[in-house]
């Protein structure tokens, strides 16, 4: 089968994931910097290292929080909460009634752990149930080599993460629009007896950093200044974070200006054009398109290759929608993705002569 595709090269570039490029002087255990529309890795030094994640566990925390408690619902402090005086916090009392909201922004640009624990007990019943189901949805995301043992994160041997799980649950979390108008938030007024109290985000890149949008700081002794950096220009958005950096903001913003400046985020398939076409048995023309849109990051300057790769075998009838195969992007001559191929039109199985002669006599017999 001759293949001819229809929409073959794009003026891109190479892209090279898992590397660390020439170009970038990032000093740190761990960093890893995504496309957070695509997922794709960028740039990455270790990125599966196990690593206490500090208080960048509350990205997570906050996601499941967003997703089962209403913002307006009232919270009463347990004395676990209100024990909880190690590290950050806003100092909680037990009895205390508090808006989810209230605890929610403490949470996030505060760093409170007395607020991630009253919120652990409000969504879940129990810390410990909370945690359970964090280290479940991690699992769903795709976060497999982490393990959460509280919601906090201040220090467990046993509890550990990723850079590239934490870009992962940071991407889920900016999905969520509350999370993401918080984590992007400077300042917040907290209630209190005495009159508000103004909480300043802790993620000191928003203030810093041009279209800065989050997403959550952590340190412990165990881990190092952490950093769980976001940033949107035009229509895309980064994810950098950063483990164990005695720089970690000047890393972030590195790692982030690399991204924008070395990679452009294009369309490069959309559903119901023609991507291919191949000729089926009987001489008859099948056109292919993609399911879905296909949105990938690619550096600027090179080539980019759309390669179809039709199933064996495939002959009519075949009916619009059916896969018929997939398309390789393919970017200076590596496989970057694969997505399906569908059928745009459908082809029938043409009559041979026998089968036409068969037919005619068949119509005069029966006049």
């Amino acid at each position: 089968m001759k293949a001819v595709v229809l929409a073959a090269l794009l003026a891109t570039a190479p892209l090279r994931p898992g590397s660390v490029p020439g170009q970038l002087a990032v000093r740190t255990a761990a960093f890893v910097l995504v496309e957070a529309r695509t997922g794709q890795v960028l740039a990455q030094h270790n990125a599966r290292l196990a690593w206490p994640p500090a208080s960048t566990t509350k990205v997570l925390t906050a996601l499941l929080v967003a997703e089962s408690l209403d913002p307006d619902a009232v919270v009463t402090v347990s004395r676990r909460a209100a024990s909880q005086r190690q590290g950050a916090g806003v100092g909680l009392r037990a009895g205390e009634r508090r808006s989810v909201r209230d605890l929610f922004y403490a949470m996030l640009l505060a760093s409170a752990n007395d607020a991630a624990v009253a919120l652990a007990e409000a969504a879940a019943g129990t810390v410990e149930a909370f945690v359970q189901r964090m280290n479940r949805r991690a699992r769903e995301l795709g976060a497999l080599h982490t393990y959460f043992v509280n919601p906090h994160g201040l220090y467990h041997p046993l509890h550990r993460s990723t850079a590239y799980d934490l870009a992962v649950l940071a991407r889920a979390a900016l999905q969520n629009p509350r999370v993401a108008e918080a984590v992007a938030t400077p300042e917040y007024l907290y209630p209190g007896e005495a009159g508000p109290r103004r909480l300043v985000n802790r993620n000191r890149l928003l203030f810093a950093y041009p279209g800065a949008n989050g997403v959550k700081t952590g340190w412990i002794a165990e881990s190092g200044p952490c950093l769980v950096a976001s940033a949107r220009r035009g229509d895309r958005t980064l994810i950098a974070v950063v483990l164990n950096s005695a720089r970690v903001l000047e890393d972030a913003s590195q790692l982030l200006d690399f991204g924008f400046d070395a990679y452009e985020l294009r369309v490069l398939a959309r559903p119901q054009r023609p991507m291919a076409e191949t000729k089926l048995p009987g001489g008859r023309t099948l056109q292919a398109t993609v399911a879905g849109e296909l949105v990938w990051s690619v550096p600027r300057g090179s080539r980019v290759q759309l390669q179809p790769r039709w199933e064996a075998g495939l002959q009519p009838p075949v009916r619009a929608g059916q896969p018929v195969g997939r398309l390789d992007v393919v970017v200076d001559g590596q496989v970057q993705v694969r997505v399906p191929l569908v059928a745009l039109n459908s082809v029938e199985v043409r009559p041979s002569a026998g089968d036409m002669l068969r037919w005619l006599w068949e119509f005069v017999r029966r006049r």
